[in-house]
Parts: C-alpha cells; sequence; structure tokens
C-alpha cells in the first residue's frame, strides 16, 4: 500500500512541476501580452533594434487611441541612450511576422543599452535588450 502512495505522489509532483514548467517557458513566439526588445541585423549589414509586441497588445487600445509612441532605450543607470517617436500600433511587414518596429542604432549605442520602453502604454511595455534569434 506505501508503494502505491509514494508512485502516486511522484506522478503527481512530475505532472505538477511538467505544468508549471510550460506555463512559464510559455508557447514561444505566438504569446499573448508580451513584448521583446532584441539587437538584431540589418539587411545592409549593419545593427538596430528590434521591438516586438505581440498581436493582442498591437491595438490602438493600448495606446489610449493614440497613433504614435515615444521609444525609450536606457543604459544600467537609467540613462536615456535613444528616444525615437514610432507609429502605433505597430506593423507587420513580414521579417519578422509579428508586430514590429526597427529602430536604428550605432554599435555603441547598443553597447550601452539595458532596457526598452514602449512610453504610454496600458500595461507598461518594456523588455530587457537580447540578441535576436
Amino acid at each position: 500500500m506505501d508503494r502505491k502512495w509514494v508512485t502516486f505522489a511522484v506522478l503527481l509532483v512530475v505532472l505538477l512541476g511538467g505544468s508549471a514548467l510550460i506555463a512559464l517557458l510559455g508557447s514561444g513566439g505566438g504569446d499573448s501580452g508580451t513584448v521583446k526588445v532584441e539587437q538584431a541585423p540589418t539587411p545592409e549589414g549593419g545593427v538596430e533594434v528590434l521591438v516586438t509586441v505581440s498581436d493582442d497588445l498591437n491595438v490602438l487600445e493600448t495606446t489610449n487611441d493614440k497613433p504614435v509612441v515615444d521609444l525609450v532605450c536606457t543604459d544600467d543607470a537609467g540613462g536615456t541612450v535613444i528616444r525615437a517617436r514610432q507609429t502605433w500600433p505597430f506593423l507587420r511587414d513580414g521579417n519578422p511576422p509579428a508586430p514590429h518596429a526597427h529602430q536604428p542604432a550605432s554599435p555603441e549605442e547598443l553597447k550601452t543599452i539595458s532596457r526598452c520602453k514602449i512610453v504610454g502604454t496600458e500595461p507598461e511595455l518594456s523588455a530587457e535588450l537580447g540578441l535576436a534569434r
């Protein structure tokens, strides 16, 4: 009888742990309520900041019907490295397929940026700078 309870407990822990892991990792590029900020190569061989948002956030309601937002990228100390106006909602031009904005940046700026925020949204949209895959 004890062996059955131990087996049941182990199975329960594995199932709950797996479910929690799936919930934490999400389902990938189609996640709702997400924003990604990445350093990405340009077709011309340069680099840029690529800001991608999920479809459910890429609506005028997110900005209280404002057609323009400010993209503010900061360094570790919170100092502004880039501040630029972007049209909202973001466009879908196919690369990447999700709604996104391309923000030109110099290699020096990219070295100092730690985080970018889309100002004037509810919920607040910000993320740390990562490398595009």
